[in-house]
């Protein structure tokens, strides 16, 4: 027992511990409800204006003078608009070439009337994006239309990205997102954002930001032993109990199993690993079992009864014994 107890931790699930562990769980809660509302630089959200940027389409209307917006009758909803091109410049005539990349669609139209009342009267001219297709952010992983989200005159928030791809998978790590911007890795929680509205979660996105939402491969518990049904399954976002475990486990073996002797072992980073032991056989054993709640990666393993045990054993040498004993006979 020493050797064990040296390597490891072993507790018992009791009204005590429970009460502590949960107490230990409001109070982080706490410091994490503290943190909400807290803003990074990351998260900081600055007064929102779209800048024009090349491949964009904007559409120019000079009222008054259909000649210049469609000349001859020639421009299709497919073809209207003017691109801005690789070097922020686009044509219109009379003023030749106008500079618009990095520029608000005001700061355009406010330079083509200057220009143009050189040719026309009083000209009342009106600059719109036609297409959005020169500034973009990326989202990759769980969700339901992985690829590239253009920016507009919208902002483009994480909420926005995510419902514009379709929304997040089952499978979805919503507490461990991922903001690549300019190389630098930005962590960032959903979850917390979602249920516990912690704005700071929610940043505005900029031009060629990527935003990686993980698979929650990690955040697995696993049911083994005497139970009905062995298996393992993801934690759900809201509270797991180790009740609620066994209960999907189809409950423990009536047979095989041994009720005084249910296990949760639980890793630790740089501690010794936990074990703790639940006597299910008691009658507050439910009640213990629903107050215990699971972490990732907990394993719950439900030990076999002594008579069980045996059995095994027993199935295991006789065919062993029996081989043995035809073979003396087959010799003799």
């Amino acid at each position: 027992p020493e050797q064990i107890h040296a390597k490891v931790e072993i507790h018992r699930i009791t009204p005590q511990t429970v009460q502590r562990l949960r107490t230990e769980a409001q109070a982080q809660s706490s410091i994490e409800q503290a943190r909400l509302g807290v803003t990074t630089a990351v998260t900081d959200t600055p007064q929102y204006e779209y800048l024009v940027a090349p491949s964009d389409v904007l559409q120019v209307t000079v009222w008054n003078h259909p000649e210049l917006n469609n000349p001859g009758g020639q421009i299709t909803n497919e073809t209207a608009g003017r691109t801005v091109a690789a070097d922020g410049y686009f044509y219109y005539p009379y003023i030749g070439k106008v500079k618009a990349a990095g520029r608000t669609v005001g700061d355009i139209r406010d330079e083509m009337a200057r220009r143009l009342s050189t040719y026309l009267t009083e000209p009342q001219v009106d600059v719109s994006v036609l297409k959005y297709r020169g500034r973009k952010a990326y989202v990759v992983g769980q969700v339901e239309t992985p690829g590239p989200v253009p920016i507009t005159d919208e902002p483009l928030f994480l909420t926005t990205l995510v419902t514009r791809a379709g929304g997040l998978r089952p499978e979805a790590d919503l507490a461990r997102v991922i903001l690549n911007r300019n190389g630098v890795l930005h962590s960032l929680n959903l979850h917390a954002l979602y249920y516990k509205g912690d704005m700071s979660q929610n940043p505005l996105l900029q031009e060629g930001d990527i935003v990686n939402v993980p698979q929650r491969t990690q955040d697995k518990v696993f049911v083994l032993g005497e139970v009905i049904k062995p298996h393992s399954t993801i934690l759900p976002w809201e509270r797991y109990s180790l009740a609620d475990a066994l209960g999907d486990a189809g409950g423990l073996d009536p047979v095989t199993s041994k009720a005084s002797q249910v296990y949760v072992i639980r890793a630790a980073d740089e501690a010794r690993p936990q074990i703790w032991h639940l006597d299910a056989s008691s009658p507050t054993a439910l009640v213990l079992a629903d107050g215990f709640e699971l972490q990732p990666r907990d394993v719950v393993y439900v030990d076999a009864a002594g008579v069980t045990r045996w059995s095994r054993v027993i199935g295991q040498i006789l065919p062993t014994a029996t081989g043995l004993a035809t073979g003396r006979r087959i010799f003799d």
